[in-house]
């Protein structure tokens, strides 16, 4: 386990445009689909044959983080903590060299803009064609005027690696990673892990019914 992990966790809320609901169930499956027109609410995610996940996360700037190693480590593992969380080998990723290789190309920011903080996940997402995927994650070191800590940096990237999973919303319950705002996991969940394996067992585009309240 990551020394990381060990840390008292940060309460910072980032916001990422998804749904809570009720807590209490083994998963949250039906806050995490993606709504499309007619209000039909779908599993979108990622294919079998797409895997492993090709990666581009390269070094972060100088100019950035006054520890870069430490903060690349602090990304990277937000990304591979998520390696077999659904099932042996699922989800599995691969690291590239070339950002035009990777499926979830990782881009340095010199401070967030808009409504995002510490890192943020945007989608490549074609509804009626039921087809999923990630333009990039946006990270920063920057929030405040100050640099972030390295606890903060690798639960803001684990959160958003898990929307880039598929995960489109948020977890009810803030004993989960995600959850909407960072809060005390610091690693998988057993429901986190139920729900993605319930994603990635389910065909892509099947409809998911139940209630949902906004965020």
């Amino acid at each position: 386990m990551h020394l990381r992990r060990l840390a008292a966790a940060i309460a910072l809320l980032w916001l990422v445009g998804c749904a809570t609901g009720s807590r209490g169930s083994a998963h949250y499956l039906r806050y995490v689909a993606f709504e499309v027109p007619g209000g039909e609410h779908v599993t979108l995610r990622w294919q079998a044959d797409q895997l492993p996940l090709r990666i581009h996360l390269p070094p972060p700037p100088d100019t950035l983080a006054g520890d870069p190693e430490a903060v690349f480590d602090a990304v990277r593992d937000g990304v591979t903590d998520w390696i077999g969380v659904a099932g042996d080998g699922l989800p599995a990723f691969t690291f590239v060299d070339d950002p035009g290789d990777a499926d979830i190309p990782i881009v340095w920011e010199e401070e967030p803009s808009g409504d995002w903080y510490v890192a943020h996940c945007a989608y490549d997402i074609n509804a009626m064609q039921r087809r999923f995927g990630v333009a990039r994650i946006l990270v920063t070191t920057r929030w405040r005027g100050g640099e972030v800590s390295l606890d903060l940096q690798y639960q803001a990237v684990l959160h958003e690696m898990g929307h880039a999973l598929g995960l489109g919303g948020h977890s009810p319950d803030p004993s989960d990673v995600m959850y909407k705002s960072v809060g005390a996991a610091t690693e998988p969940s057993a429901r986190d892990r139920e729900t993605l394996r319930l994603l990635y067992a389910r065909p892509i585009g099947k409809t998911v019914v139940g209630p949902r309240s906004a965020d």
